[in-house]
């Protein structure tokens, strides 16, 4: 198993119908290709989280530093993996506001690794960190 981490930015503000054709149609391919994730959008920033085979995992990100909704793609690991953090979501998302408290060290963590300045020791432990943000978000909304 396979996982890749990376972030980008777009330089316009992606509208919530833009969003849903983004969603729509990973989650789709993903699903076709054996890929589960996560992805994170914060302003215009984007933080996603890829698993699989290691060739389908090239291949969605292939596609995806194509797409001109991206920029700035910066890969933040690439790493072999024991067992998948996401299970069998096709695609986990995620829209987050700087401006809520709760969300402030992911907005962070976010932001540093768009500037270029987080270290990969810690790059490293990204995916954890928003594997259980995800469930506590998903099971506050159960409740």
């Amino acid at each position: 198993m396979f996982q890749h981490v990376y972030v980008s930015t777009t330089s316009w503000a992606i509208s919530h119908a833009e969003m849903n054709e983004v969603l729509d149609a990973s989650r789709r391919n993903n699903r076709v290709n054996g890929v589960s994730g996560l992805l994170l959008h914060i302003d215009r920033g984007f933080l996603q989280i890829l698993e699989g085979s290691k060739a389908a995992v090239a291949e969605t990100y292939a596609r995806i530093v194509c797409d001109k909704r991206h920029g700035g793609c910066r890969v933040l690991v690439e790493q072999e993996i024991g067992d998948r953090l996401f299970g069998t979501w096709s695609m986990g998302y995620e829209h987050l506001r700087p401006s809520a408290s709760r969300t402030s060290d992911i907005f962070a963590a976010v932001s540093y690794a768009l500037d270029g300045i987080m270290p990969p020791e810690r790059a490293a432990h990204i995916a954890v960190l928003f594997r259980d943000f995800y469930r506590a978000e998903m099971g506050n909304r159960a409740a």
